[in-house]
Formats: structure tokens, sequence, C-alpha cells
């Protein structure tokens, strides 16, 4: 195991938990729209596979994320916001098409950003059904697996 700034190191899988209010409309959002794995569920949180990574959901009635708009690189993005970094665009483009497919409306359409850095990446945000961000993103001059 390799700890630090070591980028060629094998990533790690990360552990997020977070809020949401419902058990049917989390499900669909992550399980049938997104396409996540449900490894497990109890009587108060649903835990994913997160494309490697475990996502705990636990489920609070009424909750709502009251997601702020924050401009970052000159453009407004829902704080907080968690998501991931897919290896290549045509998983991004799968993805994507879910959405759009499923009728979610984009905090940001999917498209390109930072345009001719080294950074360069295809983008979308979305809000889960709760109101948390969600920021999947696809780098075209990183190695997969790795970010910039």
């Amino acid at each position: 195991m390799t700890i630090g700034n070591n980028t060629d190191a094998v990533p790690l899988p990360f552990h997020l938990s977070i809020c949401v209010n419902n058990f049917e409309t989390t499900r669909r959002f992550y399980g049938e729209i997104l396409g996540l794995e449900e490894r497990r569920t109890t009587s108060g949180s649903i835990h994913y596979n997160m494309f490697g990574s475990q996502l705990t959901l636990h489920v609070i009635p009424d909750y709502n994320a009251l997601n702020l708009q924050r401009e970052v690189d000159s453009e407004d993005v829902p704080v907080p916001h968690f998501g991931v970094v897919l290896p290549d665009k045509e998983t991004f483009d799968q993805i994507a098409k879910k959405l759009k497919d499923a009728r979610v409306n984009f905090v940001r359409e999917p498209g390109l950003r930072f345009l001719g850095k080294q950074h360069e990446q295809h983008v979308l945000f979305v809000l889960d059904p709760s109101g948390n961000g969600i920021e999947i993103k696809s780098f075209i001059h990183a190695k997969p697996y790795q970010w910039l």
C-alpha cells in the first residue's frame, strides 16, 4: 500500500457516507439510473459499489441537502458535492445517456471544460433526489485511474 502523493500507486477505494431522504427514489437514482451495484441494505441505509468504492446512503425522512452554488474555476457548481473520475469518454457518455434517458435535470450539462489545459475534461453535474451534488467527469490527458 502506498500512502501520500505517489501518482503511480494503485488507487485505493474510498468510503463516503451521506444522507438521503427516501429508499425508493434513492434506489432508482443510484441503482437503476447510475447502474451502481447495491451491496447490502439495513433498515436505515443502502450500501453501493460506486466504481470500486463504498457509498453508504443513510435514509433520513425529510432530509434535504440544500446545496449552494459556488463559483469554482469560473463556473457555478453545487457545494458540497462528490463524484467520480471515469477512466474514459465512452463510460462518461454511457452515464450521461442514462441520466438524459431518465430525464434527470443537469446542474451542468455534459460537455468539456478547461479547454486546452492539462486538466481538460468531460464533465457533468446533477443532484440526486435528496439534493446531493454529484460531479461525473473523465479527463482527456490523464492516464486511466489518475487525476490531474
